[in-house]
């Protein structure tokens, strides 16, 4: 079969919200003669999406637009509580519960259930302070300002990019 005809089958399966139990770990999709970064996203029915670390932000956002189609689908009046501060839709519980298989897990290499993690966290804090970002682990997986902060926000957002791929690995450098 056409390795572009099959992602795009499993790009339209993953719009269909399944329902199949999340596996504890899920592979990414990889076809031959791509690489990583443009091979499909989408998991196969069973499975819950999982990002990457090596994802770009438009392929993140199709997973993320994927679970707010279920939910959009599954509560198309937005019966939730009425819009959030930002002026977002709503939506019910019930309608939470039944997209709870679409949302994106993390990558796996920041995934809390990973062995590696609280080390690799701890690792990453240790990165964004040497490079100049005045941080304090507050728990794996978050950190917050430790004071006031010198170095412009996108000067930080880099730094936050380039630490994570460090110490996760996982991606384009």
């Amino acid at each position: 079969m056409n390795p572009r005809l099959l992602i795009g089958a499993v790009l339209f399966t993953l719009t269909a919200c399944s329902q199949a139990a999340p596996p504890v770990q899920v592979a990414s999709l990889h076809t031959s003669g791509s690489s990583p970064a443009s091979a499909a996203q989408a998991p196969a029915e069973s499975e819950q999406p999982r990002l990457r670390m090596d994802m770009t932000e438009q392929e993140k956002q199709r997973l993320y637009d994927a679970h707010t189609a279920c939910l959009a689908e599954k509560d198309p009046n937005a019966t939730g509580t009425g819009p959030d501060p930002a002026g977002r839709r709503q939506y019910s519980d019930e309608a939470w519960r039944a997209c709870a298989k679409t949302w994106p897990l993390p990558p796996w290499e920041m995934d809390p259930g990973n062995p590696t993690f609280k080390d690799n966290w701890h690792k990453n804090v240790q990165c964004l302070n040497r490079r100049g970002m005045k941080v304090i682990e507050t728990e794996p997986g978050s950190w917050t300002y430790d004071g006031e902060q010198t170095l412009p926000e996108p000067e930080r957002h880099r730094i936050e990019k380039e630490c994570e791929l460090e110490v996760f690995g996982g991606g384009r450098k």
